[in-house]
């Protein structure tokens, strides 16, 4: 069993050119964080959260935390059903159904990018209520804010015909933007 580590940002910028904030937001860049499998990634920002890839089966799953609850601020990020989640990197995502070449269109998941939401206000206000969740409670989240997180290099576990690829290491960037208040 590969052991826990958590690592922080290479590198931190807020804003720059490629990670801007409207008027109104804050942003924050990750320029570089590298990942082996098992490891647990934290950047803080906004004075009491975190952008957090946190280890799970076959890669991570990202997460948006504040100090002191144990709510991913991000979870309402859509689609919950039947397409793979962007928050959830897995290596399996990136190869055919059949695990014997890279992902050919066989396997419908999201890829390099991952476009995400987040606010203080998941499992405060805003709830996910399975297919009634309304489409304005996605607009409220993402209009609090957004993230979006790109691989830029990843190595996959070895093609094995049936089986599940998992990624070995990844090396991404990521930008944050949420809007200025009282709260986060």
């Amino acid at each position: 069993m590969i052991g826990l580590s958590v690592l922080t940002a290479v590198a931190l910028a807020s804003p720059d050119a490629v990670c801007a904030a409207p008027d109104g937001y804050q942003s924050m860049a990750v320029t570089r964080g590298h990942l082996n499998a098992g490891e647990a990634f934290q950047a803080p920002f906004g004075g009491d959260c975190f952008l957090g890839l946190t280890p799970k089966a076959f890669g991570w799953v990202v997460e948006i935390r504040e100090r002191g609850r144990q709510e991913n601020l991000a979870r309402l990020t859509p689609p919950w059903h039947f397409t793979p989640n962007p928050r959830y990197l897995e290596g399996w995502h990136f190869r055919n159904a059949e695990n014997t070449a890279p992902n050919d269109g066989s396997v419908n998941a999201p890829q390099e990018l991952r476009e995400f939401y987040f606010s203080p206000e998941v499992g405060r206000t805003l709830h996910y209520e399975g297919s009634a969740t309304s489409a304005g409670v996605v607009d409220d989240v993402r209009s609090f804010g957004r993230g979006e997180l790109t691989l830029a290099e990843y190595r996959l576990t070895p093609f094995v015909e049936g089986e599940r690829a998992s990624f070995v290491e990844i090396l991404f960037k990521a930008c944050l933007v949420w809007r200025v208040s009282g709260t986060i």
